[in-house]
């Protein structure tokens, strides 16, 4: 299973400036992606799902430039950090005078770093961090670094990650939040943490965050649900209650070969969903034939013990589909079906003409799967593609063309490429790629709720 992978979705809202400096850094994260997550395109192991009950508040740089330098130089270094990088976890700490104060400082090419404060709680880690000296900044104000997590170990999600520093008093101010990358939550440990480049200079500023785990209990499960007809299991294992968070560990279970991601939605006894902040975190593998076993863990940022007598747990699950490929020379129509879902594009027509190539086909047989239709023009748009052979497997910018809805009730597209200016077109030399990959990752396939009682 890979980290969780979804269709973003965002709803029109009114914005604060509280909840733009919420905003500014999932929005950034998200900035060039489209209303389509490609999962081949990407080829990237931690993916990402998002849904409208945690929706991306998207900000215009109009509004944004000219009120972040001032908004985020009244954020104290120690104060408000938490809500200016919408940590509720870290908000509800600090309101509960549990977080731990370090002011540890490394200097290095005139750069000071200070670990500020941290906090351990269940099995989510937050590090709030400032930075002061010469550094180069971004056009909208904020500094750029680089840093690594447990020296940056490939079987860590999140090991190595990209971040922006807000301007704040005097400097800058930076915040680093993450789940324990290990199945097991010791009392107390450090936190390895190095800086590799900070607004522009690269160099090792180098910390071993020492964090000690808060007071928290286990909910032993030993639930589980299963696909059969699609090969999938998840089972849960354990719940992880924190001061202000709530872990939900599981195992994943998929075929031998396939990379299934697994997204968890969890319902409090009212019915009401519940945010996960973080899902699809790999704990680890197990070891056993024809199948593929991962233990993961997803994470909602509030401590949800005698707030709910149980939860009820919807595993929906994106299936692992690879790309399919059609000769042009092949007779349409031409199906192509998942292997394991009632997903399809058929192709039927390939015509050449002008020194153009149109593809006319259909999408899903016309059943748009409760999917709104701009989900279905997105991927008219990406998801058929024509591909020079040797370069099958290298996502680059793709042929110019034109894409013309046919028939929008019954998902009917035509895509027309532009071969003009491609010296010694052959159509033997040429594919047409097909993204199942994309339509299987945005249309993933429910399970039975899981009930657990936390009592």
């Amino acid at each position: 299973m890979k980290k969780e992978y979804f269709q973003e979705a965002s709803e029109e809202i009114e914005v604060s400036k509280e909840d733009v400096l919420a905003a500014i850094k999932a929005g950034r994260k998200r900035a060039s992606q489209g209303s389509v997550v490609h999962k081949n395109r990407r080829k990237a192991k931690k993916i990402i799902w998002a849904t409208a009950a945690a929706a991306t508040i998207f900000v215009s740089s109009s509004f944004v430039l000219p009120s972040l330098s001032h908004v985020m130089a009244q954020v104290p270094l120690l104060g408000n950090v938490y809500t200016a990088f919408n940590d509720s976890v870290g908000r509800s700490l600090q309101s509960q005078d549990l977080i731990t104060k370090l002011n540890q400082t490394f200097s290095y090419k005139g750069i000071d770093v200070t670990i500020n404060n941290a906090y351990y709680d269940g099995a989510v880690v937050g590090v709030t961090f400032s930075v002061k000296g010469n550094v180069k900044t971004e056009e909208d104000g904020s500094v750029q670094g680089f840093y690594e997590i447990f020296n940056g170990a490939e079987g860590i999600s999140d090991g190595k990650e990209l971040i922006h520093m807000e301007p704040a008093e005097n400097g800058y101010v930076g915040h680093i939040q993450l789940s324990y990358p290990k199945a097991e939550l010791p009392a107390e440990t450090t936190f390895p943490l190095e800086f590799k480049r900070i607004g522009g200079k690269e160099g090792s500023w180098l910390f071993d965050v020492p964090i000690k785990q808060l007071p928290y209990e286990t909910v032993n499960v030993d639930k589980g649900t299963v696909e059969d007809n699609i090969g999938v299991n998840v089972h849960f294992d354990s719940i992880i209650e924190g001061k202000a968070s709530t872990a939900i560990n599981y195992t994943a279970t998929s075929p031998e070969g396939k990379h299934d991601s697994v997204r968890l939605e969890v319902y409090d006894d009212q019915g009401k969903e519940l945010n996960i902040s973080t899902g699809g975190i790999e704990l680890g593998t197990v070891e056993k034939s024809n199948s593929n076993i991962l233990k993961e863990r997803s994470i909602i940022p509030q401590s949800i013990k005698g707030e709910t007598d149980y939860i009820e747990v919807l595993p929906k699950v994106a299936l692992d589909e690879p790309d399919r490929f059609i000769s042009l020379d092949k007779a349409a129509p031409i199906n192509i079906n998942a292997d394991r879902q009632d997903l399809a594009v058929e192709i039927e027509d390939i015509t050449f003409k002008d020194k153009k190539v149109t593809f006319d086909f259909q999408l899903n047989n016309g059943d748009n799967m409760d999917k709104d239709f701009s989900f279905y023009k997105d991927f008219a748009r990406t998801g058929i593609d024509l591909v020079k052979e040797s370069e099958k497997d290298i996502y680059k910018e793709p042929i110019k063309h034109t894409v013309e809805v046919k028939d929008k009730d019954n998902l009917r597209f035509s895509s027309t490429f532009d071969i003009s200016q491609i010296k010694g077109f052959n159509k033997d030399n040429y594919i047409v790629r097909v993204d199942m990959g994309t339509l299987s990752a945005n249309i993933p396939v429910e399970l039975e709720k899981v009930r657990i009682d936390l009592n």
